[in-house]
C-alpha cells in the first residue's frame, strides 16, 4: 500500500469543512470530559484520564460521520477507526510534543504504521493518526492535528484549528541535519523567546560559547 500522501489527506480534510469539524470535535470531547471528572486531578494514573477523553472523541467522530456520507467508522476488537473517502483511514491517539504516540505492541499496533501491510481486510488506504497534544500538567488541548509515521519514522503533520488547516511549514524545516523532535507540533513562542533562540543559534554558528 502507498505511504500516507500529505497532499492527499489535505485535500481531504478541506473537502466538507472536515478539518474544522474534526477539531471542534476533539475539543468538545475535551470539555465534556474535564466536565464530568473535576476528581482527575487527583488520580494517579494520568492513562485513565486519556481513556475517558478517548471514548468522548470516538462518540463525537462517530456523530461527525453519521453526518457526512464520506466518513465511515470501523470498528475492531476494543478500539476504533474511521475511513475517509475510501482513501484514508485514521485512528485517535493521545501524542506528546513530538507527536509520539504509545500503544501496547500487539502485532496489530506495529504493522499500523507498516505501509507494506494492509489492516482490517482494507487494501491500499493511507493510515496516519489524529493526534492531540496537552500543555504540560494535562490541563489543556494545546494542538490538534494529523500525524504520518512509516515504521516508526515521522513523515510529515498536518496542524487542524477552528478555521480549517493551518498554513504548513516552510519545506527547510524538514531538511535540518540536526532534527529536533520537540519541534515537530510547533506550538507557538512569545517572540521575545524566539529572538533569544536565534541569538543562541548565531553564537553557536559563530564558534562563540
Amino acid at each position: 500500500m502507498p505511504l500516507p500522501m500529505r497532499t492527499v489527506v489535505n485535500e481531504l480534510l478541506v473537502k466538507n469543512d472536515r478539518a474544522t469539524k474534526i477539531y471542534e470535535a476533539v475539543h468538545r470531547a475535551w470539555d465534556r470530559a474535564v466536565e464530568l471528572y473535576p476528581q482527575r486531578a487527583v488520580w494517579l494514573r494520568k492513562a485513565t484520564f486519556r481513556g475517558i477523553v478517548w471514548e468522548h472523541v470516538v462518540r463525537e467522530l462517530n456523530s461527525l460521520a453519521s453526518a457526512d456520507p464520506g466518513i465511515a467508522p470501523l470498528f475492531h476488537r476494543d478500539t476504533a477507526s474511521f475511513i475517509i473517502d475510501n482513501v484514508i483511514l485514521f485512528r485517535f491517539k493521545h501524542a506528546s510534543v513530538s507527536l509520539a504516540t504509545a500503544n501496547y505492541p500487539t502485532p496489530e499496533a506495529v504493522a499500523y504504521d507498516d505501509h507494506e501491510m494492509d489492516l482490517y481486510g482494507y487494501e491500499g488506504l493511507q493510515r496516519v493518526e489524529l493526534c492531540y497534544v496537552l500543555n504540560e500538567f494535562e490541563t489543556e488541548v494545546i494542538w490538534v492535528g494529523i500525524s504520518a509515521r512509516n515504521n516508526g519514522e515521522f513523515l510529515w503533520k498536518i496542524e487542524l484549528t477552528s478555521d480549517g488547516i493551518a498554513i504548513p511549514m516552510q519545506p527547510e524545516f524538514f531538511n535540518d541535519d540536526e532534527f529536533d523532535p520537540l519541534r515537530i507540533a510547533s506550538f507557538k513562542q512569545p517572540k521575545s523567546d524566539e529572538a533569544e533562540q536565534n541569538k543562541d543559534k548565531k553564537k553557536k554558528d559563530n564558534g562563540s560559547s
